[in-house]
């Protein structure tokens, strides 16, 4: 018999070479099945950009941590890994050599270059919150500068992380330098009323119900040694930013915060409210009344539907002071003219990536443009092409942008109003303010979190929630002066006692400055015409008793204010000027501010005269909105005009 063995060698060869590829095959499938990897996800989803070569098939981090639920689509481990976020050695198999150079925390400005802001991932982003008025906190400090008179004017380019140790930077220290992004979170959680910075964190970290329960279960077990591998939930990055993410800063200094939602600062204690639902313990401590919310915030809008990315995060130009930054104005929304728009095909980068994440890819969409940056607002569109409506980012709904009625903007009287000088309901305000130097009284440091042996303290008057003080801001752009009338509120009429801090001296600065407000009170209906004309709290004389007097046919004005006269400037505690007076230095924290001049009262005082006999509504005060001069010219002998001694 004969054999082939040839044909006996081949087959074997081809049996040993089919087991041997199944092996593989075997070996491969365990192993994407133990390490749960996405290989179809991580190569298919377009939305995430460099993987790292696929670095994320070797990390050994998921030996520990795979079973970690609660991530946003596009910070899911298993398409971008762990090491992307939060470093260490994605390689080492031993716990110990595997968290070397692991950061706890990413995204605190601290580390956010290394890890957010990669080049992979959001490139550039860290540099801009680095030059950013979030960051900086510039017109913060050149104001308290100009106060401490350290510096001539209120202006200046400043970077809180690089203050030194005079009086006003000490000031700031002891009271304002944690509101900045550069303060680090060093504390597992959730942002809360009492956050301040963290960098990305402060509007991007969102923790579940589920993360909120565990972590507060883990904290109460008090490990000696902490075991992260026993957390199963961990807290989400996202285009999520509610109202909450603001609050901690924002509930400070102008109270934007509170007043959006309609609560006003008081000066009561906790045994003096308790179980009232009208007033809101904050965790802080301070105690808040309910008034009038802003119309936008019982409509659902959170603060996120107006302000852009490129506001928050800045643009990478370094701003003196927050109306600079900011980008979006009301008249991008509401407007008397055909609103500017753009397609999905016209936006940045930025804007185009934002609208991705949301699913928006119609790209016949027409997109309304914010004017100032010539970027668009992502949660809008022209319905029909001409009717502007806004979806809102939390409450989903669809919103109509109103046009502003034709008194607002159609009228000359009324041409240099600003949308807030009418639609503001009410602003914060506090008079009567001093701060203090108490050297011996234990204080802190809270731009490096240290206690100090001494510290500058403040005490504050009356709070009121009052109508702000309109005043004139003067704009110049591109060689064109523009004077508008603003809203304005005391920054600071202050004391400051030199011989506290400087030894051998005992000089007193006074400050009477009052600040830009934006208080995010807006009201549909506008104020009254007599709210501005016939007010004194509006004109700037402050708050008391201002009363048209016709006597012997002659008409007077008169003032008689509610409080006192401070003895440094003999004008009221609450004035920004005096009845009939002007003031021409050191008047604002702004060098472009300033109160009414006397020729500007005057002529507020005159229609002011008009309206004490003649409703606001009536033909003859409706006609001198576009032709003032004229009705002065058609006057009867009945009308007696005030005279001006």
């Amino acid at each position: 018999m004969n054999f082939n063995f040839n044909s006996l060698h081949h087959k074997s060869l081809e049996k040993l070479t089919l087991v041997i590829l199944l092996i593989g095959l075997f070996v491969i499938a365990i192993y994407f099945f133990v390490f749960k990897i996405d290989w179809i996800g991580v190569y298919s989803n377009q939305n995430i950009d460099n993987y790292k070569n696929l670095s994320v098939l070797t990390e050994t981090c998921v030996q520990c941590h795979g079973e970690v639920k609660g991530f946003s689509p596009f910070h899911n481990p298993q398409k971008i890994g762990c090491a992307s976020c939060h470093l260490g050695n994605k390689l080492a198999k031993n716990k110990n050599e595997a968290h070397t150079g692991m950061v706890l925390i990413p995204g605190n400005s601290i580390n956010s270059k290394q890890t957010c802001g990669q080049t992979s991932c959001h490139p550039g982003i860290s540099e801009r919150i680095d030059s950013s008025l979030m960051s900086t906190m510039s017109g913060v400090i050149s104001v308290d500068k100009f106060a401490f008179e350290e510096i001539n004017s209120p202006t200046g380019k400043f970077h809180i992380e690089k203050i030194g140790r005079s009086a006003s930077d000490t000031h700031l220290r002891n009271l304002c330098a944690s509101c900045h992004l550069g303060n680090e979170k060093k504390e597992f959680g959730p942002i809360t009323e009492l956050a301040r910075g963290g960098g990305c964190n402060a509007c991007h970290l969102n923790y579940s119900m589920e993360a909120k329960n565990e972590l507060r279960n883990y904290q109460s077990l008090k490990i000696e040694k902490p075991d992260s591998a026993l957390l199963k939930f961990h807290p989400s990055l996202s285009l999520n930013i509610t109202n909450d993410h603001c609050f901690g800063c924002h509930s400070r200094s102008g109270r934007i915060s509170t007043s959006y939602e309609g609560w006003h600062e008081t000066s009561l204690s906790i045994e003096e409210v308790k179980n009232n639902s009208k007033f809101r313990l904050l965790q802080g401590g301070r105690i808040f009344e309910k008034i009038t919310p802003d119309v936008h915030f019982e409509a659902g809008l959170v603060c996120v539907d107006c302000h852009i990315s490129y506001e928050v995060m800045g643009d990478g130009k370094f701003y003196q002071h927050k109306e600079e930054q900011i980008l979006v104005k009301c008249e991008d929304c509401h407007s008397l003219e055909k609103l500017e728009y753009m397609t999905l095909s016209e936006f940045d980068f930025e804007s185009k990536k934002i609208a991705e994440i949301n699913s928006i890819t119609d790209e016949k969409r027409k997109f309304i443009k914010v004017k100032k940056s010539n970027t668009p607002l992502v949660n809008t569109y022209m319905e029909y092409g001409r009717d502007p409506k806004l979806i809102g980012k939390q409450s989903k709904k669809v919103y109509d942008l109103n046009s502003p009625k034709f008194e607002c903007l159609g009228t000359k009287s009324h041409s240099s109003l600003s949308c807030n000088s009418c639609h503001t309901a009410w602003a914060p305000q506090c008079i009567g303010c001093h701060t203090d130097y108490q050297p011996g009284t234990e204080g802190f440091d809270l731009l490096v979190n240290k206690n100090t042996d001494s510290t500058w303290v403040e005490y504050h008057g009356e709070y009121f929630a009052e109508l702000p003080t309109l005043g004139i801001r003067e704009e110049h752009t591109n060689g064109r002066s523009e004077r508008v009338v603003d809203t304005f509120i005391p920054g600071m009429i202050m004391s400051l006692d030199k011989s506290k801090y400087i030894i051998k001296t005992s000089e007193i600065i006074f400050k009477r400055l009052f600040a830009p407000a934006v208080a995010h009170t807006i009201k549909k209906e506008s104020r009254s015409c007599e709210s501005c004309h016939n007010s004194s709290l509006a004109l700037g004389y402050g708050r008391g008793k201002l009363e048209y007097i016709i006597n012997n046919k002659i008409g007077r004005w008169l003032f008689e204010p509610k409080f006192g006269k401070v003895k440094y400037d003999n004008l009221p505690e609450d004035a920004w000027i005096g009845y009939m007076q002007t003031r021409t230095k050191n008047m604002a924290t702004r060098e472009n501010i300033r109160p009414f001049n006397v020729d500007e009262q005057k002529k507020i005082l005159t229609i002011g005269a008009c309206l004490t006999f003649h409703d606001s509504n009536s033909k003859i005060m409706k006609s001198s909105l576009n032709d003032y001069n004229s009705q002065l010219l058609k006057l009867s002998s009945q009308c007696i005009l005030p005279i001006w001694d």
